[in-house]
């Protein structure tokens, strides 16, 4: 696949999203007694039923639903976890939210992310969620009531959740997910204000196995927590990849990997021995929640606590992750998490 074309295909879709987001998707339009209207992240205006109770999620499920779990919408999730993402105990806590979701057919296999329009098509949504602009055209010629999102960057998630409030009426969760973002960020930051430029350390989140770094979601947690990505310069379309020579010459302070397997590798990996986060034994692995926290997710306010406390211990010595995590998991998922589920989320492990 040309990686290239795809980002352009993508940029050219939401090409008209900054008029748009400036007016029309403040709107909460209803359109007749049975409808209402929204305009979604490509600037399309999609006619939905005012009671939205049947959603479909499709390409970047576990991201998807994750908004629907933070808006109390999770069980309106008609279709379960592709099943690479339930090929492991990985995925169980994002089970656990929505119990429902295990027994809901699959739409997207183990090798291929096709969706099965067959299936989709008797599950009867009110909707359909996705991230991937391509995927709108096939599903829109299937005549599937599709509404595209967008997370390229922190403000596409106050314009996802104010498009998913509207269409789910519920606005009130939705601003409340919003000013407990905005309130986190500006904790962060205020404690970030007394940390001299110099002491923020050079930060790689990667993939050992491949190579690779999500370019635009790494790059902004890491700075966004107090570190200097290393990767912040590479062109941010999809995913970058290097050499082990590129690694060496950054020579990042911290690595971030997203299990406690990837870190043991990098450890064994004789091509890293040199790096300092290797000798300084800083290799840390991503907590684990309804979704990997180095990946999109609503947990990224998480994310960035999270970050800021392993880049500077004392600053942010204050921060309790375990009493973050429960509050967080009540609040937003009204999931209430065992001490060991609290655990297992921190050391990023199954369960």
């Amino acid at each position: 696949m040309d990686f290239r074309k795809l980002a352009m295909a993508a940029c050219l879709w939401c090409a008209c999203l900054g008029s748009v987001l400036a007016g029309e998707s403040a709107e909460c339009a209803a359109g007749d007694a049975r409808t209402r209207s929204i305009v979604d992240m490509a600037g399309r205006r999609v006619v939905l039923p005012k009671d939205v109770r049947r959603i479909a999620t499709v390409g970047s499920v576990p991201v998807l639903n994750g908004y629907l779990f933070a808006l109390g919408a999770g069980a309106r999730i008609v279709n379960g976890l592709p099943s690479r993402f339930t090929a492991t105990g990985r995925w169980r806590l994002h089970n656990a939210i929505a119990p429902h979701l295990a027994d809901r057919p699959v739409l997207q296999g183990q090798a291929t992310s096709e969706v099965s329009i067959e299936k989709l098509i008797l599950l009867a949504p009110d909707v359909v969620l996705t991230m991937d602009p391509l995927r709108v055209r096939m599903l829109e010629a299937a005549k599937a009531p599709v509404v595209y999102l967008e997370w390229g960057s922190m403000s596409d998630i106050r314009a996802n959740m104010r498009i998913l409030g509207c269409m789910l009426g519920c606005t009130q969760q939705s601003e409340a997910y919003l000013r407990y973002f905005e309130d986190t960020m500006e904790r962060v930051r205020r404690t970030l204000d007394t940390v001299p430029q110099q002491a923020r350390p050079k930060v790689l989140y990667f993939n050992p196995q491949t190579m690779s770094t999500p370019l635009l979601i790494a790059n902004w947690w890491i700075a966004a927590a107090g570190g200097y990505s290393v990767t912040a310069g590479m062109e941010p379309a999809g995913s970058a990849r290097y050499s082990h020579e590129r690694v060496l010459v950054w020579n990042p302070d911290i690595f971030i990997v997203n299990s406690p397997e990837q870190a043991e590798a990098v450890y064994r990996d004789e091509r890293f021995s040199r790096i300092n986060a290797v000798q300084n034994r800083r290799v840390y692995v991503t907590p684990m929640g309804a979704h990997s926290w180095g990946q999109r997710t609503v947990e990224q306010p998480l994310t960035v606590l999270w970050a800021a406390k392993v880049f500077h211990p004392q600053p942010f010595a204050q921060i309790d992750m375990e009493d973050e995590i429960r509050d967080f998991y009540l609040r937003f998922f009204n999931y209430e998490l065992s001490d060991d589920e609290i655990r297992a989320v921190l050391e990023g492990r199954s369960g």
